[in-house]
C-alpha cells in the first residue's frame, strides 16, 4: 500500500497526515466497468460524509502510464493521486478499496466495487465512532 501521494492539485499528502480521518483508497482503471459504475456512488458518499472525517483518494492504474504518473478524471469529485510515492501499486484486481481507520491502521481490503449498502456497512460505523 502506498504511503504518500501528490494529488492532482499539486499537494503532497502522506497517510500519516490523515490520522483522525477514515480513509478509503480507491484503486480503479478507466477500462474497468465496475470501477466506472462505482464512481458516482463514491462521489455522493464522499460529499455526504467528508464533514464527518471521510477522505477518499482515487488512484487510477491504467496500463501504459509511466510508473508513478496516474490518470486523473474530471468525473471524480474526491481527491485523486497524480503521483504515488513509496510502495508499488500492483493489485490483483480492480477496483480494490483499502479502508484505513482513524488510527492510521489498514482495517480492510475490498477487492470489488462498493455499492451504497456495502460502503455504509463497512465505512459508516468507522465514521460514527469518534
Amino acid at each position: 500500500m502506498p504511503r504518500d501521494f501528490t494529488l492532482a492539485n499539486g499537494a503532497r499528502v502522506a497517510l500519516d497526515q490523515l490520522r483522525g480521518k477514515v480513509v478509503v483508497l480507491n484503486i480503479w482503471a478507466t477500462w474497468c466497468v465496475p470501477c466506472r459504475a462505482e464512481v458516482p456512488m463514491l462521489n455522493t458518499y464522499y460529499r455526504s460524509h467528508r464533514a464527518n472525517g471521510l477522505v477518499v483518494i482515487g488512484i487510477a492504474v491504467d496500463p501504459g502510464k509511466m510508473a508513478g504518473d496516474q490518470l486523473v478524471s474530471t468525473a471524480i469529485d474526491y481527491p485523486q493521486a497524480r503521483h504515488v510515492h513509496g510502495r508499488d501499486l500492483t493489485v490483483a484486481s480492480v477496483p480494490t478499496n483499502y479502508i484505513i481507520g482513524r488510527d492510521g491502521r489498514l482495517l480492510r481490503v475490498e477487492r470489488q466495487a462498493f455499492d451504497a449498502r456495502s460502503i455504509n456497512r463497512l465505512v459508516g460505523p468507522l465514521l460514527a465512532a469518534r
